[in-house]
């Protein structure tokens, strides 16, 4: 009787912990789609502002083509472009749905610990990546080496999280 008591005990708990991975991993799932987008949306606004305040430095040119003697000019517009289409917007909210999804994986089963952590850092540094892509600052060549360095960093981080995790990610990959 002990025998089946214990074996009954063990088959809930596994039961249980399986109905929780599942659970994270849909929350994963789900996270992770926004940090993609979030990403990938915030990688074209950086990349525009770059090309943007190169053009107004050394073409003297605002997004539209006309002239200007101050990339701040130029920066207005396309950040005023941004605001008009959406962009900005689109970045803010798919953060936040970032970080609300990434908040529901909180307490993660023991066998999603590392997993968790790993994608914590991931979007850690994609919140950071956005701010650069809402909220330009610094010169055009600390802009464009930070804007690198983090594309490269989340990217490789990205990579190596897809590697380590597929089989968590299901269909997102």
């Amino acid at each position: 009787m002990r025998k089946i008591v214990l074996i009954l005990i063990a088959s809930t708990m596994l039961f249980a912990s399986c109905g929780q991975e599942k659970k994270f991993d849909k929350n994963l799932q789900e996270a992770y789609k926004e940090l993609q987008i979030t990403f990938y949306a915030s990688a074209v606004s950086c990349d525009r502002i770059s090309k943007t305040w190169y053009t107004a430095i050394y073409d003297h040119k605002t997004p539209s083509g006309a002239y200007c003697s101050d990339f701040n000019d130029a920066l207005k517009e396309l950040m005023e472009s941004f605001d008009r289409y959406g962009l900005n917007d689109s970045i803010y909210k798919h953060k936040k749905n970032m970080e609300e999804a990434t908040s529901r994986l909180n307490n993660p089963p023991s066998s999603r610990k590392d997993c968790y952590n790993e994608f914590v850092g991931i979007v850690s540094e994609t919140s950071s990546f956005s701010r650069m892509a809402t909220d330009p600052s610094g010169n055009l060549r600390s802009y464009a080496e930070n804007k690198s360095n983090a594309y490269e960093t989340i990217t490789k981080m990205l990579d190596q999280f897809k590697i380590k995790y597929s089989e968590f990610l299901g269909d997102t990959k």
